[in-house]
């Protein structure tokens, strides 16, 4: 056989090899050690393991050695991955990832986004566990409870290769999880992004896609998420302060607002809206409701799903849309209220809202509050490519889940 058959036969080889977790310090073939495997190490170390093979013997390289340094020579020219995630920890990656434990639905969400192979996800929070109707796959999977419970027993037993953690949520809580999973298995690599922040998401994206060797897809569907976002942030620009809308962003619980330091008010800000009520140090006060009426809204947006559980993709419930709204609409002292008086009180589920697709819920925003400013803008659209699109799920938005009424 000669030296061309060889080669051709290594390649074959790496579509086929069983998954096994190793994060030793260095690349597969790399004999001069110098963190670049060039393509002559690499067919050097490929033909070796096939002579070996030949001849019934073992090399000093496994078969799967021999399929990770195909993938790195392929997904990071032959160059170790340096990923700095946004907790400022910068991890250096000399093989793919085979086996990821997910303890973030948002960071799970970014991956199947990024086409990473979902069979690689060996284990998800229970959160994610429960969205049977999102996360089909998922339901399989081993279940490790959540940051604040996690079951770190079975996270060990899995011997994940990485394991994704929140960046900025309770951050005592996953340093904790961090510090007891590198103390008990030293290879584990812990990222730590949040995936939720239109501020920081864009660069997450790339970031774990360079880390999963989706580089491709990375670049297109940031430049999806940010011709969304960009697109919000223009048409809003520009207003003048006086001639913002001003917009009652109220809860899940009746009378709970947001302020400053709530997620929700920053994307109401985002879309060109003014919060009265956004000063204050608790991020979701309880309102006077005569307040309410007095700070005269010219939007009412009112939150549903988890503390208000309808709808959103676990069911197609419009009556109960319509019900909220409508117990809104009946408040004592709302009929002189400008938002009311010109029908503009709105109910959005936070399943668009918050997480990984906050960016469409911001886009629902932004139609509401200047639907001539974005006349062009189509929400239901840009969450149907993402769905289609990117994760890939089979879920029409026209007969299947409710997620904005009217």
């Amino acid at each position: 056989m000669n030296r061309r058959c060889l080669l051709a036969l290594a390649l074959l080889l790496i579509v086929a090899v069983p998954a096994s977790a190793s994060a030793m310090d260095g690349t597969p073939g790399d004999v001069d050690g110098d963190r670049v495997l060039t393509s002559a190490e690499y067919a050097s170390a490929a033909l070796t393991y096939l002579d070996a093979a030949y001849m019934g013997g073992a090399g000093d390289l496994t078969r799967t050695d021999i399929r990770d340094a195909a993938w790195v020579s392929a997904h990071w020219d032959g160059r170790p991955c340096e990923i700095t995630d946004s907790s400022g920890r910068t991890t250096t990656l000399y093989r793919p990832l085979r086996r990821v434990v997910t303890f973030s639905g948002e960071s799970l969400e970014t991956l199947r986004s990024l086409g990473f192979d979902m069979e690689k996800v060996v284990a998800v929070d229970k959160y994610s566990h429960g969205k049977k109707t999102f996360f089909p796959e998922c339901q399989g999977k081993a279940n490790v409870g959540s940051i604040w419970s996690p079951d770190m027993e079975q996270v060990l037993i899995l011997r994940p290769d990485a394991v994704f953690l929140y960046a900025t949520i309770s951050t005592a809580t996953c340093d904790d999880i961090q510090k007891r999973l590198e103390a008990s298995s030293p290879g584990i690599r812990v990222f730590r992004f949040d995936c939720f922040k239109p501020a920081t998401y864009p660069g997450e994206i790339r970031t774990i896609a360079s880390a999963v060797g989706q580089k491709e897809r990375g670049e297109e569907f940031a430049a999806f998420y940010e011709s969304t976002m960009n697109r919000i942030r223009d048409g809003a620009a520009g207003i003048p302060d006086d001639e913002r809308v001003r917009v009652y962003f109220e809860y899940w619980f009746d009378y709970t607002t947001v302020a400053a330091g709530a997620g929700y008010n920053e994307k109401t800000r985002l879309a060109g809206g003014v919060n009265p009520f956004a000063t204050g140090t608790a991020e979701y006060p309880v309102v006077d409701p005569e307040a309410i009426i007095v700070t005269d809204p010219e939007v009412v947006v009112k939150l549903a799903g988890q503390g208000l559980a309808v709808g959103g993709y676990a069911g197609h419930d419009i009556a109960a849309f319509d019900a909220i709204r409508a117990g809104m609409l009946e408040r004592p002292g709302w009929s002189s209220i400008s938002a009311v008086k010109d029908d503009r009180v709105y109910v959005i589920h936070s399943d668009i809202l918050g997480g990984a697709q906050h960016f469409i819920g911001t886009a629902y925003l932004a139609k509401w509050f200047y639907p001539d400013r974005f006349a062009d803008l189509d929400p239901h659209a840009v969450h149907q490519r993402y769905l289609t699109g990117f994760q890939g799920i089979d879920f029409d938005l026209a007969s299947e889940g409710t997620f904005v009424y009217p």
